[in-house]
């Protein structure tokens, strides 16, 4: 799947046809599929009630019946016991799953709390799990939650922290996590490589740094091409780019550049 970048739908597809369509099922134990009726379009009046509904739903993620988020945030190479407790975080132990108009059953899933650039809750990213808090198994184990057609997702993210006058901006939670976790740097997640080329830092950032990371090939996800998009609805604080920190060394790396800020230089877009 990573080689040709195909989704799962895709490579499932892809081996059937190279064995001329045969089923590769015989053998296997039938799986009982759950057929509900198919999730109607809501209006916004729904979809709000249906975002706090789930929210009230969950757990704190530092809560002890959360330990498959913290398990999922391990696995990731981040440590828990170093994050805030206020990360706007929760654990839901049993999300419905649909894909296509497919009821696949419920999971575990790390719910992420996402606003839009004015800053005001949007709507809730999910991080589908398994039973021991691996990145569960299916299709698109990370998915949005429907927003009112009001509000614009553009511009928003997942604000881990409160914004800070050099503000960082990462694709994934994740990442955002382990640069946090590197650097001490306040870093957001996008969630997506479109929306990271949207973003829109809010008022009083003075620096913003973007952490990209790099697809399979060593290429930076973002474009360059993009980088005047990074707030476009007024003037752009400038703009630093790096990649992810794999070490301390880059961590010393982005600790002199922000001395320089400090003392008055200007950070120009490598």
């Amino acid at each position: 799947m990573w080689l040709r970048d195909w989704s799962f739908p895709d490579a499932l597809k892809a081996v059937a046809q190279a064995i001329n369509g045969v089923s590769f099922s015989w053998g296997l134990p039938q799986r009982n599929t759950l057929t509900l009726t198919t999730p109607k379009k809501l209006d916004n009046v729904h979809v709000r009630e249906l975002l706090r509904n789930t929210w009230r739903a969950s757990l704190p993620w530092g809560d002890p019946q959360s330990s498959l988020v913290k398990a999922y945030l391990q696995s990731r190479g981040l440590n828990p016991a170093i994050l805030p407790n206020n990360m706007p975080f929760r654990f839901h132990p049993a999300m419905p799953y649909w894909e296509d108009e497919v009821y696949l059953g419920r999971h575990p899933a790390m719910l992420a709390l996402v606003s839009g650039a004015d800053g005001q809750p949007l709507t809730i990213h999910r991080t589908f799990l398994t039973k021991d808090g691996k990145k569960a198994s299916l299709p698109y184990p990370k998915k949005f939650m429907p927003y009112p057609s009001d509000r614009n997702l553009t511009g928003g993210a997942v604000r881990l922290c409160q914004g800070e006058p050099v503000l960082g901006i990462a694709e994934g939670i994740e990442t955002a996590l382990a640069v946090r976790q590197a650097t001490g740097m306040a870093v957001w997640a996008a969630l997506s490589c479109t929306l990271l080329e949207r973003f829109e830092p809010p008022t009083g950032t003075k620096h913003v740094a973007i952490w990209v990371d790099l697809d399979r090939k060593g290429k930076a996800g973002i474009r360059r091409e993009n980088l005047p998009s990074v707030c476009p609805n007024r003037a752009s604080p400038p703009v630093f780019i790096s990649r992810q920190p794999h070490c301390l060394a880059m961590a010393r790396v982005l600790t002199g550049w922000m001395c320089s800020i400090g003392s008055g230089m200007r950070v120009s877009r490598p």
